[in-house]
């Protein structure tokens, strides 16, 4: 069970990305809009079922959905599942068990440096993921994700498909490659990043949030996707990095 401290009020409108399927379904390229009608301060929230193209889109009970709150205060994001659906006073709405700590998101202070780096990523595996929310549901009594135990394991042991960034910021990363990657899924990238004289490899998780073709090659694909499970020293890892090269562009300029 997760205790909030709850940073939205009633009225507040929430953007919901489909991360999984209880069915096994084609993930929803589309974000709903929804409003925040009642929670608990637990672990529980009553939103109204979202409208897109003027008709109501009834969320299927065990999908899984990335929650962003938009509240006078900013940004908060956490993950969360659909648990009921029903009709109230002529009202579509839905229960959603909150499934992690609702953080802050500041995305709009994040600078995306535009770059070109060589990358090599993975899909996790199911078992993987399972581990990984586990840990960051316990999140910050975690003493494995507070202390930085939980290590990437040896890359030498999976196949590690090549992408090349885009660009890059302390929200996420966009690249291109040669495979589909599927939208809400959690993939591990190692690139190298160059501090003054010292180039350090970085690895990070990824959740994917689109995958479309490109469109200067049609043979490859552009995705798009924002970090999970990062902590602050991570974020700030590639925070400094961004604006390192920024600065050093300028100069050179």
């Amino acid at each position: 069970m997760i205790q909030l401290k709850f940073p939205a009020h009633i009225g507040d409108r929430i953007e919901l990305t489909h991360l999984s399927s209880a069915t096994h379904r084609t993930l929803s390229e589309n974000n709903y809009n929804s409003q925040l009608l009642d929670f608990d301060e637990v672990d529980m929230v009553k939103l109204s079922m979202p409208i897109f193209e003027n008709r109501i889109i009834p969320l299927e009970v065990g999908d899984e959905y990335q929650l962003c709150f938009y509240t006078e205060n900013g940004l908060y994001q956490c993950r969360g599942r659909v648990e009921n659906r029903y009709k109230e006073k002529n009202m579509h709405m839905m229960d959603m068990r909150l499934l992690s700590q609702i953080r802050k998101f500041q995305r709009r202070n994040f600078y995306r440096l535009d770059c070109e780096m060589d990358i090599k990523y993975r899909t996790l595996e199911a078992e993987e993921q399972k581990v990984l929310q586990q840990l960051a549901d316990k999140w910050p009594s975690s003493k494995e994700l507070e202390e930085g135990i939980v290590e990437p394991l040896d890359p030498m042991e999976f196949v590690w498909n090549e992408g090349v960034v885009a660009d890059l910021s302390g929200g996420g990363v966009r690249f291109r490659c040669k495979n589909e990657i599927k939208k809400g899924m959690v993939i591990e990238i190692i690139v190298h990043l160059a501090f003054q004289n010292e180039s350090m490899p970085v690895h990070f998780l990824l959740r994917v949030i689109s995958c479309e073709r490109a469109e200067i090659d049609r043979n490859t694909y552009e995705i798009r996707g924002m970090f999970e499970y990062l902590n602050e020293r991570e974020r700030e890892i590639i925070v400094q990095y961004v604006f390192e090269e920024q600065r050093r562009r300028i100069r050179k300029e």
